[in-house]
Parts: structure tokens; C-alpha cells; sequence
């Protein structure tokens, strides 16, 4: 957009006289920010509840106006008291659109979900994660869902409702998306693996292939969950559950971006991790409320969805919206 700024991370630090700088919390908490800053501009701010190096930014500068921009605005705390703030952590929520809002006006597009198979997650307790949201334990989810025949069914369905279309997928750890990798490899589909040991260069060039279609399906664990846009990628498979509202929903964003140059008008997301019948459509409507970090007893005072949860077609597995009997995909009425 033609804006003149600097950078501040590491040895890319440049233009800090710049009116702009673009940082990351890390660089910001280790090295702070020029004397004169008067406005901050946080992304994906729904992260800054649970982080206490943005909690200690915003107390240094508590008398500067903060902006934080989020798809996602329901993290638990965001309109939390401090005493060091001397009020909320954010005090206004200003709703730009809702995800139904942009589907209507094709800024996104809608997804239909299939939920075929669904881990045993008995054994699988939650904690609070480094990111300060409540979910499931990473390495014992890892365990639960890393099985051949879990794996072999997420290829089967793929091949069955989504063949040759550009795919991205959600895995529990870096050998759960290998593991997924290998078994697309072995059923002669291009599919590459990416997580944080890859380097620049390399990460570039596995996205850019994707981009290109040149590798129809790409796995990761979490690299992919926020910031990343590859219009084009029509299908998500998502193995690795979550109780997380937040987590579902950026997870799902990445396959919501229209795209003129393939047409694209709906997005498929084949759910084999049971979050869908959890947590609901990732397109209905949100709880767009700031959480104030008391405990909350009721499901109103939790901001949770009071509506019933959509269910899988026992013949198609196709995700039935709540109260609807005939299947809308395959008309299989129980």
C-alpha cells in the first residue's frame, strides 16, 4: 500500500526512524519500542489474554491507544481487569462484519463438512496451552490419533469426497503430518510435509509449490493455523481436535478465501477429529462478546452456543444442520 516503515526483528532490523515498525512481541518485550511510539497496532490480538509478554507491553505503555485486530475476539480475558492497567485489557469490541456477513457479501465462502471417523479421546485430558487457551493435551492427543487405521481413513474419504483438490491438513505433532504425508505418498498423491525446522528458503518453496499445484495436499501441525493465505486450497482435513473455539475457527479459515482464479465458491472441510459436533459450523454465528475473565457457571454467561449442534448423516457422514431429518446431501432419512 505504499506505506514507508521499518522493521524490527534481529539482523533484518531496518528504517527504526521509519513513521511505521512491524514487529514481532518477542523482539518488542526484548528490545521495547522508541520513546516517541503513539499508537499500537496488535494482530490476531485474541492471543494477548493468555501472554504475559503483551500484558507487560500494555502496562508499559498504558497511555497510548491500542488497536487489536482478531477473526476471533471470544479468548477468555479479553476485557479482563488489571490494576497496572487501571481498567480492561481491551474495553470496546467493534465488530466489522461477521463471518456470515462476508460469506453474503463473497469476501469468504461458505464449507460444507463431512465428519466420517472421530478418535477415541477417553483417555485424553486438557490443559492450558503456552497460547493460555484450555485444550486438549498435546502428547497425549498425539497418542490417540497417530494410528495406521485413523491415517488410512482419512485417505480413504479424501479419495472419496475431495480427490485431486488442493488440501491442507491439520495434524496433532510433526510425526502425526509425516505420517500422514507418507501414506498420501504411498497412494501415488503429491503431498509434502511442513513444520518450523524448515528454513526460509525452504518453507517458501513448499508453500510456492502448493500454491502452484504442484503438491495437491500440504500437512502441518500448527504452522498454518493463523496468517497464512493460499486462496486457491478448496479442502481442509482436519485430524487433530480441539476444544478450542478460537483454534477451529482460524483453523477453518485458512480454506474460506474465495478464489477468482479457480472459481472456488465453497470450501469442504472433511472433520475426522469430532470438533464440528463439539464446537458447531465454524460460518455460523460467533459469541462476539469480550470475556472479562470472571468465572462463568452458565452457558449464557459463558458466551457458549445455547443452539443445538449439527450431526453427522449415518449414510454420508455429510454434517446435518440441527432439526434437520433427510440428509440435504445424499436424502438418507433415519
Amino acid at each position: 500500500y505504499g506505506i514507508a516503515h521499518g522493521i524490527l526483528q534481529a539482523d533484518n532490523t531496518r528504517s527504526v526512524g521509519a513513521k511505521v515498525l512491524v514487529a514481532s512481541i518477542d523482539t518488542v518485550h526484548t528490545r521495547g519500542l522508541p520513546a516517541d511510539v503513539g499508537l499500537i497496532i496488535i494482530d490476531e490480538c485474541h492471543g494477548v489474554a493468555g501472554s504475559e509478554k503483551y500484558r507487560a507491553l500494555l502496562a508499559k505503555y498504558n497511555n497510548l491507544p491500542v488497536i487489536g485486530l482478531t477473526a476471533t475476539p471470544f479468548a477468555a480475558g479479553m476485557a479482563k481487569y488489571y490494576d497496572q492497567l487501571g481498567g480492561p485489557l481491551f474495553e470496546h469490541l467493534v465488530i466489522g462484519a461477521t463471518i456470515k456477513d462476508l460469506i453474503d457479501g463473497d469476501y469468504l465462502v461458505d464449507c460444507d463438512i463431512y465428519a466420517p471417523s472421530e478418535p477415541d479421546l477417553a483417555k485424553v485430558r486438557s490443559s492450558k496451552g503456552i497460547d493460555g487457551l484450555l485444550d486438549y493435551n498435546q502428547e497425549a492427543l498425539a497418542e490417540a490419533t497417530d494410528k495406521p487405521e485413523l491415517i488410512g481413513d482419512i485417505l480413504a474419504h479424501w479419495r472419496k469426497l475431495a480427490v485431486g483438490k488442493q488440501t491442507v491438513v491439520f495434524a496433532c505433532s510433526i510425526p502425526h503430518s509425516k505420517h500422514i504425508v507418507e501414506t498420501f505418498l504411498a497412494a501415488g498423491v503429491s503431498a509434502e510435509h511442513l513444520d518450523y525446522h524448515h528454513d526460509d528458503d525452504q518453507r517458501k518453496e513448499i508453500l510456492d509449490r502448493f500454491a502452484r499445484g504442484v503438491t495437491t495436499v500440504l500437512s502441518n501441525c500448527t504452522l498454518l493455523s493463523e496468517g497464512w493465505d493460499c486462496p486457491t486450497c478448496e479442502v481442509m482435513i482436519l485430524a487433530r481436535p480441539t476444544r478450542s473455539l478460537i483454534r477451529y475457527v482460524q483453523m477453518v479459515g485458512r480454506v474460506l478465501r474465495p478464489s477468482p482464479e479457480t472459481g472456488k465458491k465453497l470450501a469442504l472441510l472433511l472433520d475426522h477429529s469430532g470438533s464440528t459436533a463439539r464446537l458447531g459450523h465454524p460460518c455460523d454465528d460467533l459469541p462476539l462478546e469480550l470475556d472479562d475473565g470472571k468465572p462463568k457457571t452458565s452457558a449464557r454467561e459463558k458466551k457458549e452456543r445455547t443452539e443445538p449442534l449439527p450431526k453427522p448423516c449415518p449414510s454420508c457422514h455429510f454434517m446435518r444442520p440441527a432439526g434437520v431429518h433427510a440428509c440435504p446431501k445424499c436424502g438418507f432419512a433415519p
